[in-house]
């Protein structure tokens, strides 16, 4: 049992330094306790996968077909051992919740003095969204449906990372590189901003539903919209009952045919807007916006 000991407290001791949450104690399994290995290729379902509290040793269970439907296997089959510290589970054989690099955490921005709440991110989400004036909750919102706080995270398209960033985005803003999670979320976000310069005639909430379809869909779409809603007599700067109404017509060859960007997911893309809103709603509620130096966000 010593060697998974050792496992177990050489991975806290990297996830203390790395997370900047509290520190991590080194746990030591109990010697009567057997440790049965993973079958091969097998996923796992962490039991209480995000609570708070000291750190303890936790079980995550073989999800064989009992455990996808909701029951666990009995006698403690397919039993493998896990760390838990901060809301946050380190496995004996790998992350169940995506850990950023000592590398990567080293590189980012001083930190907001913000509790990790949201994703082992939250302080390189705040900072970079401070920076450019929003509401880190929304940021937090828009990566968790690009790309579920996924660092790594890869589109057909070329689009990378926590806030899905393409090539041709990060060449807008002037980023030369966007794959490690801070230079992505500054690119990101700094990309947002662009984006909410370009929509600055629109005014109010309407900006930011313009502003986050721009970012899913690229904002040449979004004006071929706002082109359909003067030749039908809607309001081109108001989403409701307006813009939302015509982006779903760009999936109709009537009309893509005639416009300068063609064909796009209308449907998708108004969805997508709906989402990431009632997301940060949710964030908003549940989530503070004040680091403990008493800094607030700007926007949202």
């Amino acid at each position: 049992m010593g060697g998974v000991a050792d496992v177990i407290g050489a991975a806290a001791r990297v996830g203390a330094l790395a997370l900047g949450v509290i520190a991590f104690a080194t746990v030591r399994l109990p010697a009567s306790t057997p440790v049965a290995p993973m079958l091969p290729g097998a996923p796992a379902v962490a039991v209480n996968d995000h609570v708070g509290g000291a750190p303890s040793v936790d079980v995550l269970r073989d999800a064989g077909p009992a455990a996808v439907a909701g029951g666990l296997p009995a006698d403690g089959a397919g039993d493998r051992w896990a760390l838990r510290t901060g809301g946050w589970y380190i496995s004996v054989d790998g992350a169940v919740v995506p850990i950023p690099s000592l590398s990567e955490q080293t590189a980012a921005r001083p930190r907001s003095g913000l509790a990790l709440t949201l994703s082992p991110f939250d302080n390189i989400i705040w900072y970079h969204a401070n920076a450019e004036g929003f509401d880190w909750r929304l940021v937090a919102a828009l990566i968790f449906e690009e790309s579920r706080f996924n660092p790594t995270a890869r589109s057909s398209k070329g689009a990378y990372g926590l806030m899905q960033v393409r090539p041709i985005a990060a060449e807008a803003v002037g980023a030369e590189r966007f794959e490690a999670p801070d230079d992505n979320v500054r690119a990101g976000v700094r990309y947002l901003r662009q984006l909410d310069e370009m929509f600055q005639q629109v005014r109010g909430l309407d900006r930011l539903k313009f502003v986050l379809a721009a970012y899913n869909m690229g904002p040449g779409h979004v004006r071929d919209a706002q082109m359909l809603a003067r030749r039908f007599g809607y309001d081109p700067y108001r989403w409701d009952d307006a813009v939302a109404v015509m982006l779903p017509l760009l999936e109709e060859p009537a009309i893509y045919e005639t416009l300068p960007l063609g064909f796009a997911r209308g449907n998708s893309t108004v969805a997508y807007v709906s989402r990431v809103l009632e997301r940060f709603q949710h964030y908003r509620l549940t989530t503070p916006a004040t680091t403990d130096a008493g800094r607030t966000t700007t926007r949202g």
